[in-house]
């Protein structure tokens, strides 16, 4: 079959996110064996591809009209493309889709948060954001209705999903994504020494991804770290990496470090004394994941897909309980038996998980679709 992949995010700066996956899983496409022709439809210059295969090929897909270029570039620009190219399947990894593609769509729906979040209530102020979360919420529910498959990331996600557009559950294929291979153990003092020099921090630390998004909870999670017995605090401090969360700031114990990449994620997670993400609602949870397979130990929410991915290889905590929070970090911070423990759970529960086998179980849907 020829099978295009919007992958336009393959081209965007920031990390994390619809990113992390497309980038992840067409470059374990390009790595499993198939006979398959793939067209990957990118919005800018895409220069360092992860790929170098001859069975891909680039298109550059423009939005043309100023303030609305996702919509044109999606609904007309590339359903004129996929046309072109005489497509017999498209894929749209990150939730919405040109709904007038004259081929067979495949959808990857990652959660409802961008389904059911009310533009007028916890949407950004700007008109711009108003109007993408507009767009995100009609286009992506019409895009699931539209496609011949939806892949989500979990079991919870999909459930969801049944539930909120009363489709049918063989509409959906469960297809879990995994930690980079580029996150893996390394050795202590290289860690701690490359943050030291980047970051000027001292380990061990408690790390935790924050954004601007509630759902992270980091607010939460700043509460049960002050509420620790200040010795251990002070030896221990709380580092934010990402976005300054609404109404959280740094104060003692505390520090934001704002955005990191790839490689300083990757020491970030190896030099902490223990990974916090008290999310109240995820569709996947990639970076315990991604911190489990660095062999540091992991403190979760103990909702949505959390539990699903995570298992019993992390320590749960409701994400309202500040007390819990903080009893769970004292644990893991004073009980040696408790770390190694954690350590050794999490490097095989993140074992577990691979873009190989996603690629795999992706390509059995793309030929489900070709029958």
């Amino acid at each position: 079959m020829r099978i295009g992949i919007d992958a336009r995010f393959l081209t965007h700066p920031q990390r994390g996110g619809f990113k992390t996956y497309v980038e992840n899983l067409v470059a374990a496409l390009a790595r499993v064996e198939s006979a398959h022709e793939f067209v990957l439809y990118t919005d800018r210059a895409a220069p360092d591809l992860p790929i170098a295969a001859p069975r891909f090929q680039v298109r550059r897909v423009r939005g043309t009209w100023p303030g609305v270029g996702l919509a044109w570039r999606e609904q007309v620009s590339l359903a004129r493309r996929t046309a072109l190219d005489r497509l017999d399947l498209l894929h749209s990894p990150a939730q919405t889709a040109p709904l007038l593609a004259r081929c067979p769509l495949v959808v990857t729906i990652h959660d409802t948060f961008s389904l059911t979040r009310d533009a007028r209530r916890g949407a950004p102020a700007s008109v711009r954001a108003r109007l993408l979360a507009h767009y995100l919420r009609r286009v992506g529910g019409a895009a699931a209705r539209r496609a011949r498959r939806i892949i989500t990331v979990s079991r919870t996600s999909r459930d969801a999903l049944v539930r909120l557009l009363g489709l049918a559950p063989s509409r959906f294929a469960v297809v879990y994504e995994a930690a980079s291979p580029h996150y893996r153990p390394l050795a202590r003092a290289q860690a701690a020494a490359e943050v030291a020099q980047r970051f000027g921090l001292e380990a061990p630390f408690v790390l935790h991804l924050g954004s601007a998004d509630r759902r992270k909870n980091t607010e939460t999670l700043i509460q049960a770290h002050a509420a620790l017995p200040p010795p251990l605090a002070r030896r221990h401090p709380l580092v934010v990496a990402g976005y300054r969360c609404n109404g959280a700031g740094e104060g003692d114990g505390v520090r934001f470090i704002g955005p990191v990449d790839d490689r300083e994620l990757l020491s970030l997670y190896d030099a902490a004394a223990l990974f916090a993400y008290p999310s109240r609602a995820e569709g996947f949870g990639l970076p315990p994941l991604e911190a489990m397979a660095c062999g540091t130990p992991v403190i979760a929410g103990d909702g949505s897909a959390l539990p699903e991915i995570l298992g019993d290889a992390a320590l749960l905590v409701p994400a309202g309980d500040t007390a819990g929070l903080t009893s769970a970090l004292e644990r893991v911070l004073t009980d040696d038996d408790l770390r190694r423990d954690l350590v050794q759970r999490g490097l095989a529960r993140a074992a577990g998980f691979s873009w190989e086998r996603c690629a795999a179980e992706t390509l059995a849907v793309y030929g489900d679709c070709g029958r």
